[in-house]
């Protein structure tokens, strides 16, 4: 017992039997799965596609971001060259009016509407193309031929100004001065010492206001009773403010009001027909029929339709 009380109660060798041991279970526990992964071929393959997956995609993932990458510095310079160059063109004289054109015009000068326009070349292009509409009204208000004006871009740094003009229909004649007349009843101060061929006179018109009226009603007249027609006389009485006398190139003469000339002149033809000779038509109440010596009437023809009949 002393030599036993003098030795350790514990043996190391044994101590260090067992942590061997347990280093030896281990590395054979490795060992096994290592052998059991090698021998089951179906993980081994899906290990190393998982690898490879994984390692073809690195090189996919650098291409996409330098795909972005090269984007957004495209979009910054892009957006930066367009301000300059925005910048350099409101600077260069491209932004500013070079030239005037004018198309559709017959009776009016092209340089006298361009004058009248008011439009500055030289001066901004963009600032004078937004206040079109007022140039525009300013052509009409100048010109009276003017029925109206078109202001459009035309090339780089150009305006066209398309005219559509009122046509001259009729002659006002004042001491044997003519005057033309456009379709909307302005007479024009332009003077004329003869008249044009196959445009109907107006004579002794003295209030604008009727010729207006006039216009109004002739222009709904076919066009085969405006050529027939060579002068238009403006006769009024105490009782009717409104009669005119109409010379016909058949050397008929009607006698009408001016509110009804359109809806009367429609039987005129089929009256006229019916003259053995020239005469008067007398349309201001009914529609009679009567040569020009004014002896017994040849025809007598009611108003409305019996007049056709």
């Amino acid at each position: 017992m002393k030599t036993q009380g003098d030795q350790p109660t514990w043996s190391p060798s044994a101590g260090s039997d067992e942590k061997e041991d347990q280093e030896e279970k281990e590395e054979e526990d490795e060992t096994k799965t290592e052998e059991s992964v090698s021998k089951n071929p179906e993980t081994e393959e899906k290990t190393k596609k998982t690898y490879e997956s994984f390692a073809d995609r690195l090189p996919n993932i650098k291409k996409v971001r330098n795909k972005l990458l090269y984007r957004r510095l495209t979009l910054i310079v892009s957006v930066f060259l367009l301000a300059i160059l925005i910048v350099l063109y409101f600077v260069s004289p491209l932004s500013k009016l070079g030239k005037i054109s004018v198309s559709g015009n017959n009776a009016v000068d092209s340089q006298q509407i361009i004058v009248q326009s008011k439009l500055e070349k030289g001066k901004s292009l963009w600032e004078q193309f937004g206040d079109r509409k007022i140039y525009e009204k300013k052509i009409k208000r100048q010109l009276p031929r003017v029925k109206k004006a078109t202001i459009s871009l035309s090339g780089i740094n150009a305006f066209n100004i398309k005219i559509d003009e009122y046509k001259v229909v009729a002659l006002e004649s004042v001491n044997d001065i003519f005057h033309p007349i456009l379709e909307n009843g302005k007479i024009l101060p332009e003077e004329m010492k003869a008249p044009i061929s196959g445009m109907p006179v107006f004579l002794n018109f003295k209030d604008q206001s009727i010729i207006k009226n006039l216009m109004n009603s002739y222009n709904k007249l076919p066009e085969d009773l405006k050529q027939n027609i060579s002068e238009i006389r403006y006769a009024p009485s105490n009782a009717n403010k409104e009669l005119i006398n109409l010379h016909m190139k058949d050397a008929n003469e009607v006698i009408v009001n001016i509110s009804q000339l359109a809806e009367k002149m429609a039987y005129y033809s089929k009256v006229a027909s019916q003259m053995e000779k020239p005469g008067i038509i007398d349309m201001e109440v009914g529609i009679f029929s009567y040569p020009f010596n004014n002896e017994a009437a040849e025809e007598s023809v009611e108003e409305s339709s019996q007049a056709v009949e």
